[in-house]
């Protein structure tokens, strides 16, 4: 499997009924935050939406 590019565009997807969008965000950079170890706990996040500007900001979370 090719490295991860970044600085490749791509498209949201849907399944089923649900709404809304899944981002894939790599190990790597998960790894970069601290709060993110490969293999261990996956971390609690929240998002948040910037109305009109096209722009989600996604918080990471160790154990609450």
């Amino acid at each position: 499997m090719p490295p991860y590019d970044h600085a490749q565009r791509r498209r949201a997807t849907r399944r089923q009924r649900q709404t809304g969008c899944f981002v894939y965000i790599p190990g790597e950079e998960l790894e970069r935050t601290g709060v993110f170890r490969a293999g261990g706990e996956l971390p609690f996040y929240r998002v948040w939406a910037a109305p009109g500007r096209g722009r989600v900001m996604v918080s990471l979370y160790r154990e609450p």
